[in-house]
């Protein structure tokens, strides 16, 4: 028998665990994208490292979830696919105040995400 290994287990957690790490150590990059041209309103720094620690820990645990038990991976695939979906639904809310084009970026590849987990779960139940 054929052991599946799945390739959401270590793309997924290796994205948000780098993109987590340059909002905790370098916030000024995500914190100047996410910023409202005609307000002078401005986000905290402080807020866009607690989005990092919140990526990071999310990517940790997904890490650790493959690592302990497959199957429990797997079991926990469509809670998993919620989280992105929320995830990629923030992106185009944001990009209606900011306009910057990254977000599409992490739109798309939050969808790819959702994707991959989806094809894996069918894949898996054959």
């Amino acid at each position: 028998m054929i052991k599946l290994y799945y390739i959401s287990a270590t793309l997924v957690p290796a994205f948000y665990f780098m993109v987590g790490f340059v909002f905790v150590f370098v916030p000024e990059i995500p914190n100047a994208d996410l910023k409202i041209p005609y307000e002078k309103i401005k986000i905290p720094l402080f807020f866009t490292q607690e989005i990092g620690i919140f990526f990071i820990i999310f990517s940790i645990l997904i890490r650790q979830i493959y690592n302990k038990s497959k199957e429990v991976y797997l079991l926990m695939n469509n809670t998993f696919k919620f989280v992105l979906l929320l995830s990629a639904l923030i992106s185009p809310y944001l990009y209606y105040y900011t306009k910057a084009p990254q977000l599409f970026v992490i739109f798309g590849i939050n969808i790819f995400f959702i994707i991959l987990l989806h094809y894996e779960k069918v894949k898996a139940k054959k």
